[in-house]
């Protein structure tokens, strides 16, 4: 029977550090996945990783479904190259700030690029939110919660041009993000710091469409 580990421990496949390394690994990275985190899908934060780091127990991987047009699958996917990428999931900037996804649809498929696609694993959890043709989901294989800490997203810049600070907005809250001195910038956001709620490791094929 698998173990599922929480609060500041890793759950999933072999990670090159201790337990607390994984946030650590993400904040040193040059590049990374930064989420707003909300409810989604009518399930609270905490209820969503239990059955995000039970997945990864039972099969090694699992699907979060990420629609933004600033973290599609190819873009995901040329973020990660040789080297681990991750996901930074912050709080928003003010209390009750990112808008829930009420939408429960649940996919049944996957691709890699919408022309030869396989179900799901029968294994996995229900994969839920609002399954369109835009639909996409990040695939981890590591996630740590309870990490602490903030992250200060004037250090970012958003991956599709560089010389654009990082920033999200109403609909697209998950952007591909490089490290990046952007404090000088006049259009960064006015919310520089946030508090981390967890951090998860992509991995291969690192995101996907769905229906």
């Amino acid at each position: 029977m698998p173990v599922v580990l929480h609060r500041r421990q890793l759950l999933g496949s072999d990670s090159g550090g201790d337990g607390v390394a994984l946030a650590d690994e993400a904040l040193g990275c040059p590049q990374c996945v930064i989420s707003v985190m909300g409810d989604h899908a009518g399930e609270g934060v905490d209820t969503i990783f239990d059955r995000k780091t039970a997945d990864i127990g039972v099969m090694g991987r699992t699907f979060w479904v990420a629609k933004s047009p600033k973290a599609r699958p190819p873009q995901v996917r040329s973020l990660c190259g040789s080297r681990p990428s991750y996901v930074i999931f912050v709080e928003p900037a003010t209390r009750g700030g990112a808008r829930p996804t009420v939408a429960s649809d649940e996919a049944r498929d996957f691709s890699v690029n919408r022309n030869t696609w396989s179900p799901l694993p029968s294994e996995l959890g229900p994969v839920t939110g609002r399954i369109d043709g835009s639909a996409a989901a990040l695939v981890f294989d590591m996630i740590e919660t309870g990490v602490g800490g903030t992250v200060d997203l004037w250090d970012y810049a958003d991956h599709s041009d560089t010389e654009k600070p990082l920033r999200f907005i109403l609909g697209c809250s998950t952007v591909c993000a490089v490290r990046k001195n952007m404090t000088q910038h006049p259009q960064r956001m006015k919310s520089r710091y946030r508090a981390i709620v967890a951090v998860a490791r992509l991995a291969e094929p690192y995101c996907v469409w769905l229906r």
